[in-house]
């Protein structure tokens, strides 16, 4: 099944914070964590570095790779092993990833040509997918 939270150019960070800034405040954000991660000497040292979120809204785990944003305490990207100690809500699933779980694969795959449809970039696929309005404007149609 397609994980909507990252998948070829889409990646969410809807479940990485609360109470987002804006797009530019996120960038700038996501920008800064990613230059303290590759200062940092490994995962662990990054992970442990604060416990609180950033004032964008966004978790200071967070950085750009690819141009995409992950998340390198996940255990996705640490072959199983989950690093994620702090500020990780690590059971939170958006209502939009509930709803999409138990669709058919014809109406997943249907719902995924809405969203590319749409050509979000990263801060609107993440707000959107989060918020619940893609999902809300694909069931009505």
């Amino acid at each position: 099944m397609i994980n909507l939270c990252q998948f070829k150019n889409f990646s969410c960070f809807g479940c990485c914070g609360r109470d987002f800034g804006s797009k530019k405040e996120i960038k700038h954000t996501i920008r800064k964590n990613t230059l303290e991660y590759l200062e940092c000497k490994d995962k662990r040292e990054f992970g442990e570095r604060s416990i609180y979120l950033r004032e964008s809204g966004i978790c200071r785990n967070l950085i750009f790779r690819n141009n995409k944003i992950i998340c390198p305490l996940h255990p996705n990207l640490n072959k199983g092993k989950d690093l994620r100690d702090h500020l990780c809500d690590k059971d939170y699933l958006c209502e939009t990833l509930k709803k999409f779980k138990k669709m058919s694969s014809y109406k997943r795959k249907k719902f995924i040509e809405f969203v590319k449809s749409k050509n979000p970039d990263w801060y609107d696929y993440s707000i959107n997918i989060d918020n619940g309005n893609y999902l809300k404007e694909f069931l009505k149609k």
